[in-house]
């Protein structure tokens, strides 16, 4: 039984390879972020940067899931807000994000992306321990 509820709407993956880049404005001076994981309502990424609970940012992301049959990174660009500070890892200030705007198409494809790899993940787990 489950002591903490789960509060999260969508699934998150920390298995993929996300290029990010951060910017307060959308167009000018853009920073690199590193995504820890993804699911189709945010993001939690390291930066230099430090930022405020409550900012709005714009992310730059080329996500490639890295799963057979999908052989094109995927592009988008997103802006989130700041709802959480997690304080610093790996001498890095770490934030989680909640997507302020996404097209609805690039919300579902992270969803049912992140579904299916976490998916194929667990049964390649699960097969690796049963051929022992």
């Amino acid at each position: 039984m489950l002591k903490t509820p789960i509060n999260r709407q969508y699934v998150r993956t920390g298995n993929w390879s996300v290029a990010a880049l951060v910017s307060m404005d959308g167009a000018e001076r853009w920073s690199d972020a590193y995504v820890l994981d993804i699911a189709a309502g945010g993001l939690l990424f390291l930066t230099d940067t430090s930022y405020k609970m409550g900012e709005l940012l714009w992310f730059d992301l080329q996500i490639d899931p890295m799963t057979p049959g999908i052989s094109q990174k995927i592009i988008m660009k997103v802006k989130g807000e700041i709802i959480g500070d997690r304080g610093v890892r790996d001498g890095k200030r770490s934030y989680s994000v909640r997507f302020a705007e996404i097209s609805n198409e690039d919300r579902i494809r992270i969803d049912e992306l992140v579904r299916m790899t976490n998916y194929k993940y667990k049964l390649d787990v699960e097969s690796d321990n049963l051929g022992g």
